[in-house]
Formats: C-alpha cells, structure tokens, sequence
C-alpha cells in the first residue's frame, strides 16, 4: 500500500478517535497488523491490508471509506455469502443461523438471510415475524421463492409440473396439484421475482442461506459453508458428508466455498439417559441399580468419543469453536413462562432473548471465527 494511503488511513481512524485497539478489532485483525498498515514504506513491517479488512473497519465504525480505498477493490461488490447447513433436521441450522446474523447486525453490518425453511414460510404466511426493536428485526428475511431463478432452473421445475400433474389424466390432477402445489406456487413467485442473489450481495454486508433444497443455490453463491455435525449423533455425519459430496457434485464455475465442520451439541462426557444426576449417592441406593447406571453412563461416554472421533477424521476441517448444548438451556428458560405461540421460534435470536448466556458467548466466537475464516 502506498505511504498516502497508510497516512490516509491513520488521519481517517484519529479524526474518530478510533484506538489502534478498537481499529483492529474492528478489521478482525491483531493490533501488531493495523500498526505496520499505517507504518510507512521502509520499516521493518510493510503490509497492506486486505480490501474485507478495510471494509469491515469502515462498516462497523460507521465512516464512509474515501474514494481512495473503494478504488483498490476495482468496483466488485464487497458482500459475502455464508450458509450454516446440512441435510439433518433439528439440529440447530436456523437458530445458529439467526442468532449469528444478530451478531453481525449487533456490530453495525446490514445483514440478511435467505431462506427455504417451512416454519419461517408458515410463520410468515401468517404475519409473524420478528419482535420490535430486537436485533433479528433488523435483519433482512427473503423468502428463496422471492428470487429470480435461471431459465434452466425454471424450466426444470416447469417440466417436473408437467410430468406429474398436468399430463395426468384429469381425474389425477387434482391430487397432483395438492402433492406438488409448493413446487406450483414456486413456479409462479418466481416469475414475478425482480431481483436475484447477487443483486442482494451488492447492497448487504454479509448475506446467510438458510437453505436445506436448492443447495445449487449454495454452490453457485456461498463463500464460505459450515455444516453442522452433531456430536450426539451418528446421522449428523452421515448427513453432512453427504451434503458436502453433492455441492462438490454442482458444476459451477465460481471457485468452491471453503468448506468447514461445526461441532454442536458438544458436551463433554455426556449425560446417561437415566439421568443419574437425580439420584446421587443415595445410601439405600440398591447395588445393582448403581451398577447399571454406571454402565449405561460409561456406554455413553465412549459412544460420544466415538462420535467425535469420526467427526474429526472427515476430510475436511473442523471450527475450534464447538458449541455445546447449552442454547438449549437458554431456550428452555425464555421459554419457561411463556405461551406456546410465544416462546422461542425462527425470529428469535440469543443475543435478543439470553444476552449475557453461555451460549450467546459460544455465538460471538463463532461469529469471530467465521468472519475471520471469509
């Protein structure tokens, strides 16, 4: 980087009185980083920052970037795309994926998330969404049916319309329209889509799919994706390596996200499912019962070393950050005095509902790493 620019750059951050410190936590980088970025030329240091870093620090401490940066990144859009996904139901994939969009939104980025989920659809078919004033109500939700889809994608859906309801004999079709009236109904919210994805990239700072069917869009879209493996079971990993094997099956010709595993529901040890914990050390307690306990307890413990095991030889790598299940707990609190209609659902975010949790921390270093991993 040139010795104008380093001075620019240092001008910019102490005409807002931004520290070194805060500018750099603000970049995503080390404070030794930002110091030998406004270092001029000749010095021991001479690095130069990486256009996301300059953004991020722009973004999240609310300067516009002067003309001189937006320059360096040649007019390309500065958005990035992520996914927190995998083919296995109920494992966290849409919690995660709004409480660390929170997070983002929480730091000043205009964030959104894409989605294909059914209960968001429900919920949002009937009016509900996102608390007032929370964090999640200040991201962004779009519906994947509200995009613009490639006269290839269209086409494919139409034939499929084609084969299975409208070339059936009259009697049929009207079972054919119930069993793929979603696929009809996506059909026609696509025709009237006006934008698509990357229209999106260019007016957010980072943009999340919540996707679980069209994975191409993941494919053709993503930066970076973290499949979820739950370390309580064994179909998680089944899961995620499929998942993994059919976007590397997409041909695209934008270069492949950079892949990762998401350990979840990681706690050490595990919990026997007699709950042993509830009946401590009893005096009266019959020997033999103890002894079952501590068998199914030790089965346990060596069932979910064996997961883990299997999760950390996959031939990809794994996040240091590993959640444990304590979102459950966070969830199960709000939750505790609350209607059924009213307790925790896809709008809902950690850091709106249990801010100062276990598991909103686990969220701020997940969201620490992700964007660092981009």
């Amino acid at each position: 980087m040139k010795d104008e620019l380093r001075i620019l750059l240092r001008k910019v951050r102490e005409s807002a009185k931004i520290s070194i410190a805060l500018a750099a936590k603000r970049a995503f980088v080390d404070e030794r980083t930002w110091r030998s970025w406004e270092t001029l030329k000749g010095a021991v240091y001479e690095r130069q920052p990486s256009d996301k870093a300059l953004w991020s620090f722009f973004q999240r401490s609310g300067i516009e970037m002067p003309q001189a940066f937006k320059a360096r990144a040649n007019g390309n859009p500065l958005g990035q795309v992520l996914s927190i996904a995998t083919y296995k139901g109920g494992v966290g994939k849409s919690p995660i994926t709004i409480s660390v969009a929170a997070r983002l939104v929480e730091q000043s980025f205009r964030v959104a998330v894409v989605t294909d989920d059914g209960v968001f659809r429900g919920m949002s078919s009937d009016g509900r969404g996102p608390a007032p004033e929370t964090l999640a109500s200040k991201i962004d939700f779009y519906d994947e049916r509200d995009l613009k889809a490639s006269p290839a994608e269209l086409k494919k859906m139409k034939k499929e319309i084609r084969d299975n309801v409208t070339n059936l004999p009259r009697e049929e079709q009207q079972i054919g329209e119930i069993i793929y009236g979603h696929l009809i109904e996506t059909v026609e919210r696509k025709k009237l889509a006006t934008e698509n994805l990357s229209d999106l990239v260019t007016r957010y700072d980072y943009v999340f799919l919540d996707i679980n069917v069209n994975i191409e869009l993941i494919r053709r879209h993503a930066d970076l994706v973290a499949i979820i493996l739950d370390s309580d079971c064994y179909y998680s990993i089944q899961s995620a390596q499929a998942f993994l094997a059919d976007l590397r099956a997409i041909k695209c010709r934008k270069a492949a996200p950079s892949y990762f595993g998401l350990v979840t529901n990681c706690d050490v040890g595990g919990v026997s499912s007699e709950l042993e914990e509830f009946v401590g050390d009893l005096p009266d307690l019959n020997d033999e019962i103890l002894e079952e306990l501590m068998q199914s307890k030790r089965a346990q413990i060596l069932r979910r070393e064996r997961i883990y095991q299997m999760i950390r030889a996959l031939d990809f790598p794994i996040l240091s950050t590993e959640m444990t299940a304590s979102y459950k707990v966070a969830i199960e609190h709000y939750n505790e005095s609350r209607a059924f209609l009213d307790g925790y659902c896809y709008f809902h975010s950690l850091a709106d509902v249990a801010p100062h949790s276990h598991a909103a921390g686990e969220i701020r270093r997940l969201t620490e790493e992700l964007i660092n991993k981009l």
